[in-house]
């Protein structure tokens, strides 16, 4: 097994809630009064959710200039042999794309790699593609590894019909049901698509059915789990009295930031599992 020097690029959706050593990260953009901020340099969080709240005209998101990419893995190039690009879901944005077409112009030693997914899982998998580096795995075992992790992987998360239907994702009189009967939409990532899980009656319902999707996908399997909120932290504390029915431990909670927070909005609760199995 020869050892390779490795470095890694991935995009801001990741929510990587601090710097790590041997990276670059893109940033993706929210844009609003013909303005484009960086989501996590030049927006204020807080602020950002507040007036997502408030109605209005929603913010519209974008990826970054693909010079910014560019830029990266040349800079990353002249301290590694190899660059990976970790990106989120193509269903979700087109900076897997862009930056995949990238790959050509620098000979093959750069890779771009679709997680099929976003927030935690993404920045799972940068650390164990950090991890397998730090081991001295070469190029095609940290690529193998990674690949295995990501089809590990189970999502499931919960929106608000409010917010869904401003979006545009569900049609106004569904949304208008939806409220009267206090229908709560549960999602799934499926192959790097958001697809209907099921539709339960009440928000406290709703986040109980969350632990029970990883019951139903793993057995009794031991998780790696991460929660993921976006403006509604109280929430977070209720999943975690859920996940101890099942005996299940969060690993980490993490925040969701203004760009995935412009589609999914305010009120996102979501659990990511993976088995501790398939990790370093």
């Amino acid at each position: 097994m020869s050892k390779s020097r490795i470095g890694v690029v991935f995009d801001s959706s990741a929510y990587a809630p601090g710097p790590l050593d041997g990276t670059r990260v893109i940033e993706l953009r929210v844009n609003k009064a013909n303005q484009s901020y960086k989501e996590l340099s030049e927006v204020n969080w807080d602020q950002f959710y507040k007036e997502l709240r408030q109605g209005g005209d929603l913010p519209t998101t974008s990826a970054a200039p693909v010079e910014e990419v560019r830029d990266a893995i040349s800079d990353l190039l002249q301290d590694n042999d190899y660059v990976i690009g970790i990106w989120l879901s193509k269903f979700f944005s087109v900076t897997f794309e862009e930056a995949q077409m990238l790959e050509k112009e620098f000979g093959g030693r750069y890779v771009s790699f679709d997680t099929k997914s976003v927030a935690a899982a993404p920045y799972r998998m940068v650390q164990e593609t950090l991890k397998a580096i730090d081991l001295g795995w070469s190029f095609d075992d940290v690529m193998n590894h990674l690949t295995t992790v990501r089809d590990s992987y189970k999502t499931i998360f919960l929106a608000s019909i409010q917010h869904l239907a401003r979006g545009g994702r569900i049609g106004k009189a569904q949304a208008l049901a939806g409220n009267l009967l206090h229908f709560q939409p549960l999602l799934f990532v499926d192959d790097g698509e958001v697809n209907s899980y099921k539709v339960v009656r009440g928000r406290k319902a709703a986040i109980r059915e969350m632990p029970e999707f990883m019951v139903k996908n793993f057995g009794d399997e031991q998780l790696f789990l991460d929660i993921v909120w976006a403006d509604n932290y109280n929430e977070v504390s209720i999943l975690e009295s859920f996940m101890l029915e099942h005996n299940m431990h969060k690993q980490d909670v993490l925040r969701l930031g203004p760009v995935i927070g412009t589609h999914l909005g305010p009120d996102l609760l979501a659990l990511f599992g993976v088995p501790q199995k398939v990790l370093l």
